[in-house]
């Protein structure tokens, strides 16, 4: 008699050698789950099935990956951690659904209650500096790992142990289903499941709403008939124009997930005087910034006609709110900014589309979108490219016995929107404009200067709020212009030992660019004034890039040459340059002019040909470090005290790194606090450009050569004719070595370089 039959899942348990560990484990899960017990197969919501859909576009895309990391102090109890996460699986069923489709249509299937795995990564035994970088790596690992909708798990957890009694805790879950309201109860059941664990007693979770309350997709019950609200978007919704930005790349499919983020905290009187304009005007704060945001839109975009997409939680009910799930709805706000109203006009026309809005919010936007069929275009939004929220004060971290806890916040480096703007109260109850953006379709630069129209516009309407949209201080777009920066491949040359970044600092395109190479610092913020006051000018800096290694002037004029002739190869060629810039404009243009090109415009700003390091300067790293910090705060004329080398030195390399990281936000250098690395990389490239400019002698060359200087700075022009002869102009200014692209100076330089671009 044969014996039994073998159980194929207990062979697997121990794979053949050599077979695949991520295929053994793919195949196990899926053994076990036929085995076990799952919930009948339900249709998904419209929410989740047009997500489905956007995931399956774009497969590799993380921009639907909610990371949360929080860090507790203290003895952690990890049974007690895993036994809640697993609690809290089991109380919420959306947490173990997985998403296939079946028969055309998009079944979700809820799992069996299982534990969560949660895996230690442990970092406590590495030094302060590796660790910092590999906690950064894993947590970019914990969010960019893909999730399989159809085999799930959705939701994932790491435990990062920093030491004996400091851990971080990174929990990432698919938005399919999970959205911010999720947020705040998935973390206080944690805590409860934990706290009762820890205690030796089960958990007692609030039960789950019944079967016949858990409808997301049903707005039938609204009070307002389906039909008539389906009706009114139609109607509100009819030949709404798909804008975007001027300066916007043209979308490569499957890159549109990256993104960047920039904080910009808002001036707490402008928004206190700004939140008592809308309530004179019986207006929201949320209505008062949407008018600001809109008309921001308008004017940069060259549209009186100008939408956004405003998300709301979805959760209609108190029963929702103790609900885990992807609740969450799009509204499309709709403005008329025609017949240049005044602000207060404006306010007052966004307080009645918000109204209108909201009252027929029960609508699913993917039905909107079906029934209204707006083109489509793949790698678009309907409707619109721009989203717009306000968010209140951030939900407390949860509170776990014998512990302490904090949020980490973690910049995941995606977007979901072409621009999107967030604006979020901070601990302190101050706003800060958080800007996020597809980083294949636009520069930093010129989504710096939209930030900076942002404030420079609400400082404007607090103190006007009579003032016309045309009158208010934002950047006009120019006609037929749209592609202000060159595609990203033309941006940059990895790999070289001088690679720069092309950043396009405003002005229209259809003419040769002035060329500004970057000072010591490496980035080209000096120059942000000079382009302020040069709008009608086409101006493109060149950065250090993030991988650039060259420690030459030569070097680094050879490689960003290259990149400027490939970009524009029929010239002229217009260069200008502060301090070091002036000698990498300067090397630039004689090897233009050596190569048979023409050069018809070549400026130095203070800068010296030669220059030789002044003896006795300290060249050790804490001397180094307090000279960068010195000299952006001077370049960028910020008086928040530079820590001193004094100082420096009295403390380890990684404290120093600390302390520079702290000064660059509480002098207002960076918005948010910079990664350490990204610090190091800076100091590094100032020593190495420091070096460069030292080593540099000059050849000689034919050119006409404007030297612009400041009164309190030595005479260079008698150095400078050692190499170009007589062809010296000299155009001197009061002030010091900064002061110089300063205001009051920097607009009389403006003006002269104005006329001499106007005369070429």
């Amino acid at each position: 008699m044969s014996g039994p039959s073998p159980d194929p899942v207990a062979a697997l348990l121990r794979p053949p050698p050599g077979w695949p560990a991520e295929e053994h484990r793919h195949l196990l899960v899926r053994l076990l789950r036929e085995r076990l017990d799952t919930t009948p197969a339900g249709p998904a919501t419209v929410a989740q099935r047009q997500l489905w859909f956007l995931q399956q576009l774009e497969p590799t895309s993380t921009a639907y990956h909610i990371l949360t990391v929080v860090r507790m102090t203290g003895e952690l109890d990890l049974p007690a951690l895993r036994g809640a996460l697993a609690a809290v699986t089991d109380r919420h069923d959306l947490l173990r659904a997985t998403f296939a489709m079946v028969d055309d249509e998009v079944l979700v299937r809820i799992g069996p209650c299982a534990p969560v795995p949660v895996p230690v990564v442990d970092l406590g035994t590495t030094d302060a500096a590796t660790r910092e970088q590999r906690v950064r790596q894993e947590l970019e690992k914990a969010h960019d790992e893909l999730f399989d909708l159809a085999e799930g798990p959705l939701l994932r957890a790491v435990l990062i142990r920093c030491g004996a009694d400091e851990h971080l805790l990174a929990v990432t879950v698919h938005h399919i289903v999970f959205d911010g309201g999720s947020r705040p109860v998935f973390w206080n059941h944690l805590a409860t499941a934990y706290d009762a664990l820890r205690a030796g007693t089960t958990p007692d979770l609030d039960p789950p709403v019944s079967d016949d309350e858990d409808d997301e997709d049903d707005f039938a019950d609204d009070p307002e008939d389906p039909d008539a609200a389906l009706a009114y978007w139609r109607e509100r919704l009819a030949g709404l124009p798909d804008l975007d930005l001027p300066g916007v790349r043209d979308r490569v499919p499957g890159a549109l997930a990256a993104g960047r983020r920039l904080d910009v905290p808002l001036d707490r009187g402008v928004t206190t005087t700004l939140t008592r304009l809308g309530r004179s005007r019986r207006a929201t704060s949320f209505m008062t910034l949407l008018a600001a945001y809109l008309v921001l839109l308008s004017v940069r975009t060259g549209s009186s006609d100008v939408a956004v997409l405003s998300p709301t939680t979805g959760r209609t009910s108190e029963a929702d709110e103790s609900r885990i799930g992807y609740f969450v709805n799009t509204v499309v706000l709709r403005g008329d900014l025609a017949g240049n109203p005044t602000f207060a006009e404006v306010v007052d026309r966004v307080r009645e589309l918000t109204l209108g809005a909201y009252a027929h919010m029960a609508v699913p936007f993917e039905r909107i979108v079906d029934e209204v069929r707006p083109a489509r275009v793949p790698g678009r939004m309907p409707f619109s490219q721009f989203a717009f929220s306000v968010e209140g004060r951030p939900a407390p971290p949860p509170r776990l016995a014998g512990l302490s806890t904090a949020w980490v916040d973690v910049d995941t480096g995606t977007a979901k929107f072409d621009v999107q703007l967030d604006v979020l109260t901070d601990a302190s109850g101050g706003l800060v404009a958080a800007w996020t953006w597809r980083d294949g379709l636009f520069d930093p630069a010129d989504m710096a200067a939209v930030a900076d129209d942002f404030v420079a516009l609400l400082d404007a309407v607090v103190a006007d709020p009579h003032a016309t949209v045309d009158a208010l201080p934002v950047r006009r777009p120019v006609p037929g212009v749209r592609a202000a920066t060159p595609p990203p491949a033309a941006r940059a040359r990895p790999g070289g030992t001088g690679s720069g970044t092309l950043v396009h600092l405003g002005g229209p395109t259809d003419r040769p660019p002035l060329i500004l190479p970057h000072p010591v610092s490496g980035t080209v913020g000096a120059y942000a004034e000079l382009a302020r006051l040069l709008p009608a000018y086409h101006l493109v800096g060149i950065e250090s890039a993030a991988d650039a290694t060259g420690d030459s002037i030569d070097a680094l004029a050879g490689a960003y040459l290259d990149d400027v002739v490939a970009r524009w190869p029929a010239g002229p060629y217009r260069l200008c340059g502060w301090s070091m810039g002036g000698l990498l404009a300067y090397e630039m243009s004689r090897r233009l002019v050596r190569t048979g090109r023409t050069v018809d415009l070549l400026v130095v700003l203070d800068t010296a040909p030669g220059q030789a390091r002044p003896a006795g300067e300290g060249t050790d790293d804490a001397a180094t470090a307090a000279r960068f910090a010195a000299d952006l705060a001077a370049s960028l004329g910020r008086d928040h005290p530079a820590p001193t080398a004094a100082t420096l030195a009295a403390l380890p390399v990684e404290e120093q790194t600390m302390l520079l990281r702290r000064w660059l936000v509480d002098a207002g250098v960076t918005p948010v606090a910079l990664p350490v690395r990204e610090v190091r990389r800076r100091v590094e490239t100032f020593a190495r450009h420091v070096t460069a400019v030292a080593g540099y002698r000059p050849e000689g060359a034919e050119l006409p050569l404007t030297v612009v200087q400041a009164s309190a700075s030595p005479r260079w022009q008698p150095r400078w004719e050692r190499y170009v002869g007589a062809r010296t102009t000299v155009h001197e200014y009061e002030g010091d070595h900064y002061s110089l692209l300063r205001r009051p100076t920097v607009q009389r330089i403006a003006g002269w370089l104005a006329r001499a671009l106007d005369d070429r």
